[in-house]
Formats: structure tokens, C-alpha cells, sequence
């Protein structure tokens, strides 16, 4: 981007966010803080300012001990002496024997020459640096080879590694997100939806909802550990005794916990454990869980409980993909001779048809694109991005409302419960109030316009400031009106994640009409959420269609 050309950041800028993390979280979370955090606040802020900005830039690294040899930092003068005032104010330990825990980490720290030096003289030097390291585990004791890589060179563990993570964590709520989303932001890659701090909340209400939701991460990688050396009962067996574990979960953490339960039954799946699989989706309340639930039953020839569960669907779904795919399988458990194929297929094999060059191979909806362009019509991908990005310009300030609880940190693209149906419920009132104050599309498409221009460039997550999409949007919008919108926008913000998905590949206009177009090749399928929206469509007179295109010969 030319105009983040000349951006620079300070010497120091590292010490300016994390200072300003610190600030931030003892205004937000003072109540749950623990001791130990407390203490390795005063701990920090007693140290010199170089001295902090050298434990920062560790902190900032992946792993925990660091070679000191030839260490440097232009901004930082008289390293060694900030080590030693790291080391005396227990920020930092060197090498020991209490680390003989770590020492798959201290080897994958070492060069592949570096393992040899302290290998036994059975290692050849053809070996890949993982078969050596696992010799060296095999053959030496810990103390042995932490005390080989002492003699290597100086190295030093950087302490208080859970306080400084946790903090973080509570920062920004999870733990994939670090401080590299302050650099991405000053040096203008991202621009972010601005709140004042004091508009922004605490993520975690209480110690135990920030502990559950922490445990939960752990457990999350704990299982993709597992999954790469335990056998599927093992991982079964953790599961279950996990599961058992957990005593009123918090709110916030279980839809981490839901969405491990399905892993953890996928996997067991593909292990093909299917017994196992069933029980584990027997505890997931996701939709998902009940579809693959009926497979594994159907797989079994467990037909009787499977068909029980497709029925408990047809009647108690939530979603469109769960509504048809139950309606689909029971139908055929049952051989019902009045449906042979699946919805999906029927809408499929019912398609217009079209052909288009071979040049279009992997690239069909461009090249349906220029079928339409050669008829005189004017077409362009749509898709979803172009619905949700109607959907954000509509409900912009809706969905950025700090009022709403929702916004924790400066580095939010969305609010927290996007995808929960809090989003909705907790929205209802002034998601339809909003939609009865315009008096018709041109008062729509002023609003639309307005926040187009206002936070164009802005993260988020619905509207993609691509080259043209402002101009789909109003189109699109022109041709369908206010009050055919209103159900579809309303249907959208009941289930965001399920319902802002599955809608036609292209939009078709010309003077006289429009058409949104669901593109398959010969051998594409139509899904379920396709199906749904192509039949919403039509109920509420929204032109679209299936169009089946296939390549010249």
C-alpha cells in the first residue's frame, strides 16, 4: 500500500503496546486479577525501562530460553548488563537441571550440528535432526542433556511465561491473536472500527469465565497433540473423562467446548470408530453433530435409531442444511418410491442448461460471466460477500453498537457474539425497528451510501471493500426493494454464521430485469443451504435459478 510507505515506527514502539496492554487490562479486569499477577506488575514497572523492553522483546518470541551470545537490539545498549538485571530481579533463570521437563524444547532449539556435539558416536551425521534428538532422548538422561547444551552455549529461560500469556489472553479475549495486531494497525494494513476505550468491556465477567475459557484452549490443543500419537480409544478416553469433569462451564466458554466436541467426534469418525463417534456426538448440541450422527448410525445399520433421529430433525431443526438432509435420509431409509433422488438432485436435473468454451475448465463462472456479457447483459460474481455486504451497510451501526456489550478489545472485527443467537435475541427489537424507519429503497440506499463512504477501508466482517462492490450492492438492492430485502436480512441476523452462506454465484441484470444464477458444472452438487435460498427466493419472488453449464467438446 503506497501510502504506508513511509510509516515508521518508534525505537521502542514494542514498549508503548505492551504498557498500554498492562494499563488496559488492570482498567478492565482489576476484579479478577489474582495475586500473582499483581505481583509480576509491581515486579515489571520496578524494572528499568531497557530492562523491559529486553523482557518484552523475549516475550514476543516464540518459546522460552534464548541463546544470549551475540544478542543485540539497535535501540538497546549494554545487553549483558540488562540480562543480569533481568536474571537478579527473577524475570530470567539461566539453564538448569530443574528444566529437564523442557527438553523437547531446548532440542528443537538446537541446530542439527549443535545435537551432534553431544550425541553419542552410534548417531551418523545422515540423520535428520528429529531421528537425532530422539536418539538423544532414548539413550541420555535429561540432566545429561541439558548439561551437553550448557556446554554449547550460554542459554537463558524467560520467567513469568503464564502471567504475561494470560494477560494477553484477557487483553484479547483468545489466544490466537498477539501483539502484532498493533504493528498491522499503525503501519495501516488494517484499519479498524475505532471505540473509545472507556465504550469498551471486559470480555470476562468473573475469574471463572476467563479460567473456562483459558482450560478450554488447553484442551484444544491438548487433542491436536493426541490426535498425532494416540490410538482413537485413548483419545476417547480423555474425552470422556474431561467431559465428565466440568461442573457449570461458563457461558463464554462453551461454544469453545461445543465446537471441540464435534473435532473430537470427526476425528474418532475418520478413525472409523464409529461407536465412540456417536457418543462423543451424543454430548454436542451442534447442528452438525446430529447429522453425522445419523451417518455413523446408518453406518452401523443402526436404521432404527438413525431414522428416530432424522424425524427429531425434520420437526426440531434450526437450520436449512439439518431440515434437508434429514428429510433427504429418511426418505431413502424409508424407499420411498415417490422420491428417488434427492431434493437437491431434482433442483439440479430441473436446471437450464448451457455451454461454454473448454478454455473455462476450473473457471465456470467466469466463463458463464461471458455467456452472459455476449447476450448483451451485464453480470458479476455475487455470491455471498455481496448479501452480507448489503447486510453490513444496512446494520452497520447495529453491529459496531458498543452499547451492545459486545466490543472487548481495539482489534475487534466483529462483535463477540456474531455467531451466537444472543446476536439476534439480544438485537431484535432494534433490528426491526431499524428496518420500518426507511420509507422506501432510495431511503435505504442513502443510509447504505452514507456508511460506504464513512468506513470504507474498515475490517469487518461483511463487507469486502473490493473494486465494484459498491456498485452490485446498489443494483442488487434497486432491483429487489425494501420490503423484499426485509425477511431476507431479518432471516440473516437470526443464525449469522449459517445463514450469511449459500447463495447464487452470480448477479444477471439488463434494462429490462435481473436474476441471481447458482452456477454447477457436470459434476458440482447443490447443497442444502443452496437449495434453501433458491426456494426462499422463489416463495418470496426474488428472481434466481439453477443454471447447469457444461464445456464444449
Amino acid at each position: 500500500m503506497a501510502e504506508n510507505e513511509n510509516v515508521v515506527l518508534p525505537p521502542k514502539y514494542y514498549l508503548d503496546y505492551f504498557n498500554y496492554l498492562l494499563d488496559f487490562v488492570k482498567d478492565k479486569y482489576k476484579h479478577i486479577l489474582n495475586e500473582g499477577e499483581w505481583r509480576f506488575l509491581r515486579k515489571y514497572y520496578a524494572l528499568s525501562e531497557d530492562a523491559q523492553c529486553l523482557f518484552i522483546r523475549f516475550t514476543n518470541r516464540r518459546g522460552a530460553f534464548f541463546k544470549t551470545e551475540g544478542l543485540y537490539y539497535e535501540e538497546l545498549a549494554a545487553i549483558p548488563e540488562l540480562l543480569d538485571e533481568l536474571l537478579e530481579r527473577e524475570f530470567a533463570e539461566p539453564l538448569s537441571e530443574i528444566h529437564t521437563e523442557r527438553v523437547p524444547e531446548l532440542l528443537h532449539l538446537c541446530t542439527k550440528a549443535d545435537l551432534l556435539k553431544i550425541a553419542p558416536e552410534s548417531v551418523k551425521k545422515s540423520w535428520a535432526k528429529q531421528e537425532i534428538a530422539e536418539l538423544l532422548r532414548e539413550q541420555l538422561d535429561p540432566e545429561e542433556i541439558i548439561e551437553g547444551i550448557d556446554q554449547l552455549f550460554p542459554l537463558i529461560k524467560v520467567n513469568f511465561e503464564y502471567e504475561t500469556a494470560f494477560l494477553r489472553f484477557l487483553f484479547f479475549g483468545n489466544r490466537y491473536m498477539d501483539m502484532t495486531e498493533f504493528v498491522v494497525r499503525d503501519l495501516g494494513f488494517v484499519q479498524y472500527f475505532q471505540h473509545d476505550d472507556d465504550k469498551l468491556v471486559a470480555r470476562f465477567d468473573t475469574r471463572k469465565d476467563a479460567e473456562d475459557k483459558w482450560m478450554l484452549t488447553d484442551q484444544a490443543d491438548l487433542f491436536e497433540s493426541l490426535k498425532k500419537t494416540a490410538e482413537p480409544e485413548e483419545i476417547y478416553d480423555w474425552f470422556d473423562t474431561f467431559h465428565d469433569s466440568l461442573r457449570e462451564l461458563s457461558e463464554v466458554a462453551k461454544p469453545s467446548l461445543e465446537r471441540l466436541k464435534l473435532k473430537v467426534g470427526r476425528h474418532l469418525e475418520r478413525e472409523q470408530r464409529l461407536e465412540l463417534a456417536v457418543e462423543v456426538y451424543k454430548t454436542c448440541e451442534l447442528p452438525q453433530a446430529k447429522e453425522r450422527r445419523v451417518r455413523c448410525l446408518t453406518k452401523l445399520k443402526n436404521f432404527e435409531e438413525a431414522l428416530e433421529l432424522c424425524e427429531d430433525m425434520i420437526v426440531n431443526n434450526t437450520n436449512a442444511d439439518e431440515h434437508f438432509f434429514a428429510k433427504d435420509f429418511a426418505d431413502r431409509m424409508l424407499r420411498n418410491k415417490n422420491r428417488r433422488k434427492k431434493l437437491t438432485t431434482e433442483k439440479l436435473h430441473e436446471a437450464e442448461k448451457i455451454t461454454i468454451p473448454k478454455v473455462y475448465r476450473g473457471q465456470v463462472e467466469l466463463g458463464t460471466i461471458e455467456h452472459y456479457l455476449a447476450e448483451g447483459k451485464f453480470a458479476m460474481f455475487s455470491e455471498n460477500h455481496l448479501w452480507r455486504g448489503i447486510f453490513g451497510l444496512i446494520f452497520w451501526d447495529i453491529i459496531f453498537d458498543p452499547a451492545l456489550v459486545a466490543f472487548h478489545h481495539p482489534f475487534q472485527r466483529r462483535p463477540s457474539d456474531l455467531h451466537l443467537p444472543d446476536f439476534y435475541e439480544k438485537r431484535k427489537e432494534i433490528i426491526h425497528g431499524h428496518l420500518d424507519g426507511f420509507e422506501d429503497t432510495d431511503d435505504l440506499l442513502l443510509l447504505m451510501r452514507n456508511n460506504f463512504v464513512k468506513h470504507e477501508g474498515i475490517a469487518n466482517p461483511f463487507v469486502i471493500w473490493m473494486e465494484g462492490i459498491w456498485e452490485g450492492i446498489l443494483l442488487a438492492t434497486k432491483f429487489i426493494g425494501l420490503e423484499k430485502l426485509k425477511p431476507i436480512l431479518i432471516h440473516i441476523s437470526k443464525d449469522i454464521a449459517e445463514n450469511s452462506r449459500g447463495f447464487p454465484d452470480l448477479f444477471v441484470w439488463d434494462q429490462d430485469g435481473y436474476e441471481f444464477i447458482e452456477v454447477k458444472s457436470p459434476t458440482d452438487n447443490l447443497s442444502n443451504r443452496q437449495l434453501f435460498w433458491l426456494g426462499y427466493f422463489e416463495e418470496n419472488e426474488i428472481n434466481a435459478r439453477v443454471l447447469r453449464v457444461f464445456f464444449e467438446e
